[in-house]
């Protein structure tokens, strides 16, 4: 492993996608989607960039179906992690865990045509998901190549 970028690419990158997967799920099940984005929204304050505003996500209905999907969120960063700690030989779980976030991504844009945009934060997370997902199929194609070759 020592010596397959794509590996080591991908054990970073599901570790740190899990890690947060499970620490946004589970604040979203314990706290709320508006409490959760407006932390979100102060990070991101601190860095300059614009987040949004929230008062949308305050209804029973909103609250009600994000605590709900929170638990598929956890259970998601489990994924990712045992994924990444069992690489190189989990490789053929990266592509379908991949795939599900690359879909989470398009279904913002699905969104963005019906409803028009969201809050930046949103828009800023669709970036960070298609960019991420670029970064883990080509980690997979690289690691995959460099395993055949071993």
């Amino acid at each position: 492993m020592q010596g397959n970028i794509g590996v080591r690419v991908l054990v970073a990158g599901f570790w740190l996608l899990g890690v947060s997967a499970i620490a946004i799920g589970s604040s979203n099940f314990l706290f709320g989607i508006a409490t959760t984005a407006e932390f979100l929204s102060m990070v991101l304050g601190t860095l300059g960039l614009p987040a949004g505003d929230f008062d949308d996500l305050k209804t029973a209905n909103t609250d009600n179906e994000f605590r709900f999907y929170a638990v598929f969120w956890v259970a998601y960063g489990i994924a990712l992690i045992r994924t990444a700690l069992g690489l190189p030989a989990t490789l053929r779980w990266v592509l379908p865990l991949t795939t599900l976030f690359l879909v989470g991504g398009i279904g913002r844009v699905l969104s963005i045509l019906a409803f028009g945009y969201p809050a930046p934060l949103f828009v800023l997370l669709m970036y960070v998901e298609f960019a991420l997902c670029a970064v883990f199929i080509l980690s997979w194609f690289f690691a995959r190549r460099y395993e055949a070759e071993a």
